[in-house]
C-alpha cells in the first residue's frame, strides 16, 4: 500500500520515538554560525535566544535541509561540497479541511482516500488526503521567477493561475478556493562528495535535494540517516570508515531517484505525442504493473541493503 502522513504528524513520531532515549538533547531554534574541524573533534558554534553555545564531538552530521548552514560554512574546504542551485520552479501548497468549500471541490473531482495527480503542460498538482481524512494536502508546480528562501513564503498567485490557463474549470475553481497558497522556490545541490574524511557527512536535502518529481526527498533523508546509525554502529570507533562506505552505497540509488524524478518532469508536463503515448500507457498498462515498476523505489528496506 502506498501510505501517506501529514508532515506535522511525521515530525511528532520522530520526537516521540527520539523522547524515549534520554541520551539525546534536542535544542531547538539554534543557528549554526561556526564550525571547527580539528584533527581530533568537530566543534559546533550555535546561536541560540540565551546566547551562543558550543559543542563538541567527533562526527557532525549536517542534516540541515537545502539551505544547510553546514554545507555553506564548510564551503572551500576539500573535498568540495556541492552548492544549491535555483531550478526555476517554483513549489504551491495548501492544506484544505475535507469540509470545507474546497474540500468538497476536490470531492467533486476526485477519491478521497487515493492520491490524485493532475498533469498539464504547464503545471502539475498533487492531492492526498492527511490527519485521517479530515484534511487534503494540495501541492502545485510551476515554472518561475526565484523568490526569497524559505518554506512558506508567497508568490503572486497569477502565476500559478496562468500556469493553469485552459485547464479544466473544476480543477481551477479547486485552486481558487483552496487559497491562499504558500510558495517555496525548488533548489537542488550539485552532486558533488557528501562527506568528508575528518567526520562530516551532509544527508538527505543538505547533500542532494532533488526536485520534487519522485516525490522522494522527506524519504531519502529518512533513509540516508537509518544507513548510516547502522553503519556508524558497525564501524565502532572509526567514523572514517562508516562515512566512506555509507556514502558509497547510497549514492547509487540516490542517482537513480534523480533520474526517475527527471522522467517523471518529463512525462507530467508533457505535451503533444508524448502526452498522448503517456496517456495510453496509464490507461492500458495494469495498475499492478505500474506499481511493479516502482518495487525498486518503495521496497527498500535498511536490513536488506546488502
Amino acid at each position: 500500500p502506498y501510505l501517506v502522513a501529514h508532515r506535522a504528524d511525521l515530525q511528532t513520531a520522530l520526537t516521540a520515538r527520539m523522547a524515549e532515549h534520554p541520551e539525546i538533547q534536542l535544542l531547538t531554534g539554534a543557528r549554526v554560525t561556526d564550525v571547527a574541524v580539528q584533527p581530533q573533534n568537530i566543534t559546533v558554534t550555535a546561536e541560540t535566544d540565551s546566547g551562543n553555545i558550543e559543542a563538541a564531538g567527533g562526527l557532525l552530521i549536517g542534516a540541515d535541509g537545502v539551505w544547510s548552514s553546514v554545507r555553506r560554512l564548510l564551503a572551500g574546504r576539500e573535498p568540495a561540497f556541492g552548492k544549491n542551485r535555483f531550478s526555476g520552479e517554483l513549489a504551491w501548497r495548501a492544506t484544505v479541511a475535507s469540509t470545507s468549500a474546497a474540500g468538497q471541490a476536490f470531492a467533486a473531482i476526485a477519491a478521497g482516500d487515493c492520491i490524485t495527480a493532475f498533469l498539464h503542460p504547464g503545471f502539475h498538482m498533487v492531492a492526498y488526503p492527511v490527519s485521517k481524512g479530515s484534511a487534503f494536502n494540495l501541492a502545485a508546480f510551476t515554472r518561475g521567477d526565484r523568490i526569497a528562501e524559505g518554506w512558506s513564503g508567497h508568490a503572486d498567485p497569477a502565476i500559478l493561475a496562468s500556469a493553469m490557463r485552459g485547464t479544466s474549470p473544476a480543477l481551477a475553481r479547486l485552486a481558487g478556493l483552496a487559497g491562499p497558497w504558500t510558495a517555496f522556490p525548488i533548489h537542488t545541490v550539485e552532486q558533488r562528495r557528501w562527506t568528508m574524511p575528518k567526520g562530516v557527512a551532509l544527508i538527505g536535502d543538505a547533500a542532494h535535494a532533488m526536485t520534487p518529481f519522485a516525490a522522494q526527498g522527506a524519504a531519502m533523508a529518512i533513509e540516508d540517516a537509518a544507513m548510516l546509525a547502522d553503519l556508524v554502529a558497525e564501524f565502532d570507533g572509526d567514523p572514517r570508515q562508516s562515512l566512506t562506505t555509507w556514502e558509497n552505497l547510497r549514492r547509487p540509488r540516490i542517482e537513480k531517484v534523480l533520474r526517475r524524478g527527471a522522467l517523471n518532469r518529463m512525462a507530467w508536463h508533457a505535451w503533444g505525442p508524448v502526452a498522448i503515448a503517456r496517456n495510453l500507457v496509464l490507461a492500458t498498462r495494469p495498475a499492478e504493473k505500474l506499481a511493479g515498476d516502482l518495487d525498486w523505489l518503495y521496497g527498500w528496506e535498511e536490513r536488506n541493503r546488502r
